[in-house]
């Protein structure tokens, strides 16, 4: 994203529960904008402090497998699933 661009989301995990970063780096910044332990969704905006990358790291501390999904409008460029 380009610094001062404003992003809105909405996450939802179907099946479980996820630990969620929410972050941006790049141009030798790094910043956390959220972190969630246990969520089951979240939904919120964020609007990027330098330009970079930003996006979510998830982690699943239990046995099931989760769907997590996300909605994403405003101000990015690129989307895309690093899986």
């Amino acid at each position: 994203m380009t610094e001062g661009r404003t992003a809105q989301y909405l996450m939802t995990v179907e099946g479980g529960r996820v630990n969620f970063d929410l972050h941006g780096h790049g141009g030798g910044n790094s910043v956390t904008c959220e972190k969630g332990r246990g969520s089951t969704g979240e939904e919120g905006e964020f609007t990027a402090e330098f330009d970079g990358d930003h996006g979510w790291f998830w982690r699943n501390r239990d046995k099931s497998d989760v769907t997590v999904r996300v909605q994403v409008r405003g101000d990015y460029q690129v989307f895309k699933d690093a899986s």
